[in-house]
């Protein structure tokens, strides 16, 4: 793992230079930061920084050209250091999803089969290896206990995540549900609003299953074959979905594909999968990238912590922030409005 960084005026040259520089300092994932004076002549230099294999991180306000090309552009060191540090918990992964997120793919579905094959990969990969190593499952003891609860209204079909107690992680008995219930509702015209009962809309995947899963070609599979993303993808014109409390993970990723998603003024929205050494995995690097852009899916990934629902909202992850207490009636407004 290597975190380098290079005089910007080194795009102004072939990848030649570029890579002899590099020789010298690379052994392995490596966070490239372009830092000083940015060259004038950057005609070959969105080729070379999109063809690297590596995170690049831009400091200060590069050229309109570079800009576009670059991973992250940060304003400071400051910041650049914090990434850096981010980088360090689990470079592998970080460099998968600069990779993944430079060259998106063509469609939904291609997106989704390029990011699970991606997880899938790092599933057998030493970071998420070694988590899996440190991490003790236990289990929940709520396996007979209903996940998901659908209550049809006159004009709108109402799907709610009901595992309150565990902050509605997602574990495999709930995607089933959940999967089962959206396929039901395609059979019929009505909006659809999606919402969790207790403190957190959705806290992630539940981690005591994360180190049970069979093998990862088999749940790469299993993951295409009962997929929440498409499901959400394809309703995504008549879906509205409240988030409140926690929503990391695919509690994030899944509500991005609707074309409504109202957020409660508690909600904490973040995406902690690279520090365990995987990207998302519930359609997130597609569903966030189209909804705030590359860099928004990518900073996510690396950062501590969660962001706000007003900040959400500024980046576009989130089309509403109401009062917590407002959140299901605004949302049932909304859907109010598509019927």
């Amino acid at each position: 793992m290597a975190v380098v960084t290079l005089d910007p005026g080194l795009l102004s040259a072939d990848r030649t230079a570029l890579d002899a520089v590099l020789a010298d300092v690379v052994d392995g994932p490596t966070l490239v930061r372009f830092d000083g004076a940015w060259p004038r002549d950057t005609s070959a230099a969105p080729g070379l920084l999109t063809a690297l294999p590596a995170l690049t991180v831009g400091v200060g306000a590069a050229p309109a050209a570079l800009d576009a090309a670059l991973d992250l552009v940060v304003p400071d060191a400051e910041t650049a250091d914090a990434v850096g540090a981010a980088f360090a918990r689990a470079p592998l992964a970080a460099v998968s999803a600069a990779l993944l997120l430079r060259h998106p793919g063509e469609s939904t579905e291609a997106g989704l089969v390029a990011e699970s094959t991606t997880y899938s990969m790092l599933q057998s990969g030493p970071e998420f290896q070694a988590w899996r190593a440190r991490h003790d499952p236990s289990p929940a003891g709520d396996a007979a206990t209903p996940r998901v609860r659908v209550d049809e209204h006159e004009r709108i079909t109402e799907i709610v995540l009901v595992r309150a107690d565990r902050h509605n992680a997602l574990d495999v008995a709930m995607r089933d549900q959940l999967h089962a219930a959206l396929a039901e509702a395609r059979w019929t015209p009505t909006p659809i609003v999606v919402r969790g009962e207790g403190p957190s809309f959705c806290s992630g995947g539940d981690l005591d299953e994360f180190a049970t899963f069979p093998d990862p070609v088999h749940a790469h599979v299993v993951r295409l074959s009962r997929s929440l993303a498409a499901s959400f993808a394809a309703l995504a014109e008549r879906l509205v979905v409240a988030v409140h409390g926690a929503c990391l993970g695919a509690g994030i990723e899944l509500p991005a594909f609707a074309a409504h998603v109202v957020a409660a003024d508690d909600a904490r929205i973040g995406l902690p999968e690279q520090a365990i050494g995987l990207v998302p995995g519930s359609g997130g690097t597609v569903s966030i990238t189209r909804r705030a852009g590359r860099r928004t899916t990518l900073s996510l990934l690396l950062r501590d912590g969660t962001i706000t629902a007003a900040e959400a909202c500024d980046r576009g992850l989130v089309d509403h922030v109401v009062p917590t207490a407002d959140l299901r009636a605004r949302a049932f407004e909304i859907a109010e409005s598509l019927a």
